[in-house]
């Protein structure tokens, strides 16, 4: 139906084009040669005046003009429209002579009908947008963010599960998520109701998100017991009490604060948020006895420049203390395609909006992943053994600059017109280059050919982390923002004199 109004609507604003044009060239004959008479019925000047609207058409068409929408054109738009006819004027000309020169009418007849028409057809288009200023008071309505495909972007083949195995293994057991409403939360809660555990429990702060991931779930079909809980991961009586109702088997920690500028502002909740939460669930997975625990983390772990890299950094470090039958495992994420807050929403709002892109610096880069591929590393990692730490074989690193030369290119709502790129610098705690890996990790193979395990020595044992935190969590009661952020980022040889003072 969109289709269909979209052809109408430019078949609708060809023939009033038409008109202008052919009213053009009746108004030229009368102003110039005082000639008042249908063009068409003079034979020599109808050829020529047919020739001319043929010309003026395709200069048109080419120039992009049919496909953008009246509200959205700006003055490049319409430069490019006067120039396009410009130039139908002139093929025209040229045209006519090659074809008989008494065809031709006076110069003077043919340049102001150019000028008439470029008056007439965008003056039109201008009136056409000073409409929709006034309808919608002053402020020019935006089209929608366009729809991105992901797999375009990629150019890789989805990462496949292996199905039969996971569903044996999750059939009697009981699976638990945090932040299950976000971008990977909610596509690793629709992944494994595909497997068709015995209990699926999700769990989120966000009352809309986990009001939209109920929709979309109740829709599947899924015999075992399904729960969606609000509750804040932070508060360890809540989290408590669902532990021991539902007894997990399994828990998956996807729920973490990620924007880095924002938590270089607020490093307290970036580290209450981040890794004291990590370390009450880890405790709490020890007191209930879970399986496994499934610790979500990114590349911005590895030699942090950031407040959210370090806290991450800080949960991993934990992860790494618990011993058996607990088996815990940390996935380490690039970014996350399409993901809430990330680079392509905020391109494709820029997109419909007639850009620019904003870009933070030429040579950034960064791993990326969509979020059925991390839904499927998450998961993969359930049957993994082979080391503490995971991550996806995602190839080179992709240039954010890049990034949005192709999104323009393949998703540009405004057909034909310019969208710039601009860059607006580098932000607080942001590096030009991110590592999958550290200098004291070692790259294993694993059982699937696209997940890469990692193992290096665990920093520092329960006892100096408990210790290190204890002394960070002080600084937060303290409300001291720049002693916490310093402490954050200090080396192993500073932590233990920290500890110990």
């Amino acid at each position: 139906m969109r289709a269909e109004n979209s052809l109408l609507r430019t078949i609708s604003l060809v023939v009033i084009d038409i008109a202008i044009i052919y009213v053009g060239f009746v108004g030229a004959l009368k102003i110039r040669l005082n000639i008042w008479t249908p063009v068409l019925n003079q034979p020599a000047w109808g050829t020529a005046f047919v020739v001319t609207l043929l010309l003026y058409s395709v200069a048109l068409y080419l120039s992009g003009f049919y496909q953008m929408r009246a509200y959205s054109m700006h003055l490049d738009t319409f430069l490019r429209a006067a120039a396009a006819l410009l130039i139908g004027w002139a093929a025209s000309l040229t045209v006519l002579y090659l074809i008989s020169p008494p065809l031709m009418p006076p110069r003077s007849v043919t340049a102001a009908h150019c000028m008439f028409s470029i008056v007439g057809i965008l003056g039109f288009r201008a009136l056409m947008r000073f409409v929709y200023e006034r309808r919608y008071s002053g402020s020019l309505p935006s089209l929608a963010p366009p729809r991105i495909r992901v797999d375009d972007l990629l150019q890789r083949k989805p990462m496949d599960l292996n199905e039969l195995a996971l569903k044996d293994f999750l059939t009697s057991r009981s699976v638990l998520i945090t932040g299950a409403g976000g971008s990977v939360g909610s596509e690793l809660a629709a992944q494994i109701i595909q497997l068709n555990p015995f209990r699926l429990v999700l769990i989120d702060v966000s009352e809309y998100n986990l009001f939209q991931l109920e929709q979309s779930l109740r829709k599947l079909s899924y015999e075992g017991d399904l729960q969606f809980r609000i509750a804040d991961v932070r508060d360890e009586a809540v989290m408590g009490t669902i532990f021991a109702s539902y007894r997990p088997d399994i828990v998956f920690h996807a729920a973490a604060y990620k924007h880095v500028p924002l938590m270089e502002r607020h490093p307290i909740e970036a580290f209450r948020n981040n890794t004291l939460t990590t370390v009450a669930l880890i405790q709490l997975c020890e007191r209930y006895e879970t399986e496994q625990f499934v610790f979500i983390s990114t590349d911005k772990a590895v030699a942090p420049s950031s407040v959210l890299g370090a806290t991450k950094r800080l949960s991993e470090w934990y992860v790494r203390t618990v011993h058996p039958p607990i088996r815990c495992k940390t996935v380490r994420f690039g970014n996350v395609l399409g993901s809430q807050g990330s680079v392509t929403p905020t391109f494709a709002e820029q997109l419909a909006e007639g850009g620019p892109l904003t870009v933070t610096h030429p040579e950034m880069d960064r791993y990326f992943m969509s979020a059925q591929e991390a839904a499927c590393l998450i998961l993969r990692t359930l049957m993994l053994e082979e080391a503490p730490v995971y991550a996806l074989q995602m190839g080179n690193p992709v240039r954010i600059v890049h990034l949005a030369r192709q999104m323009i290119r393949l998703f540009n709502p405004y057909p034909g017109r310019k969208i710039d790129i601009v860059y607006s610098g580098i932000r607080p705690g942001e590096k030009l280059h991110e590592q999958l890996m550290s200098d004291i990790e070692t790259m294993v193979a694993t059982r699937h050919e696209r997940v890469i395990g990692l193992r290096g020595p665990a920093p520092f044992s329960r006892t100096e982390l408990d210790s290190y935190f204890s002394y960070l969590k002080q600084l937060c009661s303290e409300n001291r923002p720049a002693e916490l952020r310093k402490a954050l980022f200090q080396d192993s040889v500073r932590i233990s004199d920290q500890t110990g003072s």
